[in-house]
C-alpha cells in the first residue's frame, strides 16, 4: 500500500533528522542530502508539486533564526557563527551553524523560502531557495552539474564567511572559515525540525 502524504512527510523529516545528526558528528556533506529533502518539501514547479502543497499545508509558518538584512546592508552572514579555540600551538577556527540562536520568529512558508540569509555584497543576496536548489539540483543532491550558480559558488569558497587572523612571533597568518553553504543548509534543517506547525502535521489524523 502506498504511503499517505503525511506518512511521506514523517519519513522526510526523519531523513532530515538523521542527516543533521550525521552532520554534527563530522559528516558535513550530509547537508547536501538535507537540501534535497527540503526541495521535496517546499519547491513547486510546473512538473512537480511540493509535499507541503500536496498536504494542503503550504500556508503554515516555519521557524526562522535570522533577521533579514536591511536594503542598506553591505555584508551579512546570518546563518553561522565563528568559533575560535585557543591552544598552546595556536588558534583554530571553524564556522558552524547557529542552531539555537537568539532569534526565533515564525514566518509563512513563502517568506521563509525566499528570505535573504546571506549577503556577500550589494549585488549578491542569497535566499534559502537559492542555496537549497543549487545544492540539490547541481551540487550532488539529486543531480551533479559541472557549473554551479555564481552566487552559490562564492558562498562555497573558503573565506566567504571571514577568516581568523592570528599574530604570533611577529608573523601574521589567516585561517579562512569554510563551508558556509553547508552551514546554511544544516541551519535550515534545524529550523524545520523546530517548527511546531510542521511537526504537528505528522501527528494529525
Amino acid at each position: 500500500m502506498a504511503l499517505s502524504f503525511r506518512e511521506h512527510l514523517h519519513r522526510q523529516l526523519g531523513f532530515i533528522r538523521r542527516s543533521c545528526e550525521a552532520y554534527d558528528t563530522g559528516h558535513t556533506d550530509e547537508a547536501i542530502r538535507i537540501a534535497t529533502i527540503i526541495r521535496v518539501l517546499l519547491h513547486d514547479t510546473k512538473q512537480s508539486t511540493s509535499l507541503l502543497k500536496d498536504i494542503g499545508a503550504d500556508s503554515i509558518t516555519l521557524l526562522s533564526t535570522i533577521e533579514e538584512p536591511s536594503p542598506s546592508t553591505i555584508f551579512y552572514i546570518g546563518f553561522g557563527e565563528q568559533k575560535v579555540t585557543n591552544t598552546p600551538s595556536g588558534a583554530s577556527a571553524t564556522y558552524a551553524p547557529l542552531l539555537d540562536g537568539p532569534i526565533k520568529t515564525f514566518v509563512p512558508v513563502v517568506k521563509w523560502w525566499n528570505q535573504v540569509v546571506y549577503m556577500l555584497n550589494l549585488e549578491t543576496r542569497l535566499t534559502r531557495k537559492n542555496i537549497v536548489l543549487c545544492a540539490a539540483n547541481k551540487d550532488g543532491g539529486a543531480h551533479v552539474d559541472s557549473s554551479l550558480s555564481p552566487e552559490y559558488e562564492v558562498l562555497a569558497q573558503d573565506g566567504t564567511a571571514g577568516a581568523l587572523v592570528d599574530q604570533r612571533g611577529g608573523e601574521t597568518s589567516a585561517q579562512p572559515f569554510t563551508d558556509a553553504h553547508l552551514v546554511a543548509i544544516r541551519q535550515m534543517g534545524h529550523e524545520l525540525l523546530n517548527s511546531p506547525e510542521l511537526l504537528s502535521l505528522v501527528k494529525s489524523p
